[in-house]
């Protein structure tokens, strides 16, 4: 059995690794250690979004590349070799599963929000409490609901 990347993954971790070397330098990341009030590098996110990482794990009928988890984590590799300043896992792991959840439990029209995400900001995720045996669905239709109070 073969546990290595195939040549696409290895081509993609290394364009995301040329990209992180020339765009996140040691000083963003010194810029965001030695500010308290930043959570994350503005620019290098931008950037990031603007490559469409974003949508790395979003199937392409919701606007995302289609990859899938395996090339999330590769680039996410290269974002911890490069010590990013970005809320990468926060925004695009639970971001992207939320998306897939709420599109296949609701009729959502088709946008393209990974495409089109230039503004997007990091996602905050909170857990919502859900009964034991209950489905995503569910937890999705009462998230709606609190919002719309």
């Amino acid at each position: 059995m073969n546990f290595d990347f195939s040549e696409d993954q290895k081509f993609l971790a290394g364009e995301a690794r040329k990209f992180l070397s020339a765009q996140c330098t040691t000083a963003h990341v010194r810029e965001v250690l030695n500010d308290k009030a930043k959570s994350h590098h503005e620019g290098v996110w931008k950037q990031v979004v603007e490559m469409g990482w974003l949508g790395t794990a979003i199937p392409e009928e919701y606007g995302g590349l289609g990859l899938g988890m395996l090339e999330m984590c590769v680039i996410a590799e290269e974002m911890g070799r490069a010590l990013a300043p970005v809320p990468f896992a926060s925004t695009a792991y639970f971001f992207a599963e939320a998306l897939k959840i709420a599109r296949k439990a609701t009729s959502c029209p088709r946008s393209s929000p990974a495409k089109s995400s230039a503004a997007m900001r990091p996602a905050k995720v909170r857990a919502i409490p859900t009964r034991p045996n209950c489905p995503p669905a569910s937890t999705v239709r009462r998230f709606r609901a609190r919002k719309s109070r």
